[in-house]
């Protein structure tokens, strides 16, 4: 074999190499970044959908807005919700509507109006890592995202047909479409689609839960201040789609419109006890606390001063979130009459902030010593499989039906300890995420049949 020869099969086998090389590199890559949100994303596919009847509608309200769901339907009126035959002016029609979508579409009477809320706070969850993605970080975005999705307090409205979750989806997409404009000066043209997907997201929640998004967008004004000329933009796509209903609906029932939905649910809501909602002015930070289980100890990294910046001291799109939680938080605690569902729709902003505020650094440098608290909550979910029935059916939480854990339980108890102690940090947080969904799996096999017996309108007709 000549030198030519050598030198031939010499350079054929680097570029082999190289072949070779560049083809591990991709699909590392792949592994690397796809593997894991493909994961995520059949994981929250199973977290919402799974057993989405598996009871049946719960409290006073969900039997209530399935009913009117399905007389929609039934009657083809979709502008005057009626109970029982009678006009029902509590809420706007979009619950109801989708209801009806789910009920003409052939589901059953629980699946009806739970489905397109699950659906809908799944495809949220899509558009809130996208547009984090593009606005702060990857690794903002997939924190953010992540906690959000397996949160206790988006978990629980995800899965009931309540006007909570469909508000605080709509309300959180005008607020996603402002950061852009609080991050910069936009050209006129992304000005204006910007406004106007800030109108017509304000126009839906208006048409989830009336005036509230409103008053809950009242941040907006401060931050969105240079951009006064093109307001009436976001105020005519608002109206494009809110007022159409409000007006029909006052044109076939009159004054009782205004009085039942204004005066008594919105103004009255806010200083009379004739709602039987009222509570302390302190109801809501427990109620915060619960609703971030299991990650309510991450709220101690606002406490950690971040690294300082020109940059950052520029950006507006921290405050602007804060400022959506602040004012939303006072405003809540100041009404008389309040619910747990009303701070859903500060959760979106405040996972925004939590992600921002851990980029990978502080990931790299804190992420175990904050994830062991954590892990200790997220060991205590498959507890709940006993204590929610009772919790449910006393209407208060309690402990007296706590039992000693069974193997099964033992092993979701001890899965996300492990995890914590022993997975590299650089996964931690993804398989702790994990951990939040099979233990609320577990929970959901446990618990459902006998809420369905025990507290359910289902279990109450069958008895």
């Amino acid at each position: 074999m000549n030198v030519s020869t050598l030198a031939k099969v010499s350079k054929d086998g680097r570029l082999a190499g190289l072949r070779i090389g560049s083809l591990y590199w991709g699909l590392s890559l792949v592994v690397r970044r796809f593997l894991p949100l493909a994961t995520v994303a059949v994981a929250f596919s199973a977290l919402y959908l799974f057993e989405l009847d598996g009871v049946g509608v719960l409290g006073p309200d969900e039997p209530r807005y399935a009913a009117i769901g399905r007389s929609m339907a039934s009657t083809g009126d979709f502008v005057t919700p009626r109970l029982w035959g009678a006009p029902w002016f509590e809420k706007p029609p979009l619950l109801y509507w989708m209801d009806a979508l789910g009920t003409i579409s052939g589901l059953n009477p629980d699946l009806a109006g739970r489905l397109p809320v699950a659906l809908l706070s799944l495809a949220f969850l899509a558009v809130f890592f996208v547009a984090l993605q593009r606005e702060l970080s990857l690794e903002a975005a997939s924190v953010a995202t992540a906690l959000l999705a397996t949160s206790a307090g988006w978990i629980t409205y995800s899965r009931l047909c309540l006007t909570d979750l469909p508000l605080a989806v709509f309300f959180s997409l005008a607020v996603l479409c402002a950061l852009g404009l609080v991050r910069n000066s936009a050209n006129r043209e992304q000005q204006h689609w910007r406004m106007l997907g800030i109108g017509v997201s304000l126009g839906l929640a208006c048409l989830a839960k009336g005036l509230v998004p409103i008053a809950l967008a009242a941040p907006f004004l401060w931050f969105l201040r240079r951009y006064w000329r093109s307001w009436w933009i976001a105020v005519a796509g608002c109206a494009f789609i809110a007022l159409p209903w409000y007006i029909a609906v006052y044109a076939r029932n009159g004054t009782p419109f205004l009085e039942d939905f204004f005066l008594k649910h919105h103004f009255e809501r806010l200083y009379s006890v004739s709602l039987q909602h009222v509570q302390p002015w302190y109801y809501y930070f427990p109620v915060l606390l619960v609703g971030l289980f299991p990650w309510t100890p991450l709220i101690g990294l606002f406490a950690v001063s971040a690294p300082a910046s020109a940059a950052a001291d520029r950006d507006q799109r921290r405050p602007f979130l804060a400022s959506v939680v602040i004012f939303g938080f006072v405003f809540f605690s100041l009404t008389l009459n309040k619910l747990p569902g009303y701070l859903l729709p500060l959760l979106p902003s405040l996972f925004a902030l939590l992600g921002a505020r851990i980029d990978w650094r502080l990931m790299v440098r804190f992420s175990r010593a904050w994830l062991i608290p954590c892990a200790l909550l997220i060991a205590t979910i498959p507890l709940l499989g006993t204590i929610l029935p009772a919790s449910l059916s006393m209407g208060r939480f309690s402990l007296s039906a706590l039992k000693p854990p069974t193997r099964t339980e033992w092993f979701y108890i001890a899965l996300p300890l492990v995890v914590v102690i022993l997975a590299r940090r650089s996964w931690a947080g993804l398989l702790l995420v994990l951990c939040v969904v099979s233990g609320v799996l577990y929970v959901k096999s446990v618990a459902d049949p006998q809420l369905d017996t025990q507290v359910s309108a289902r279990g109450l007709w069958r008895r």
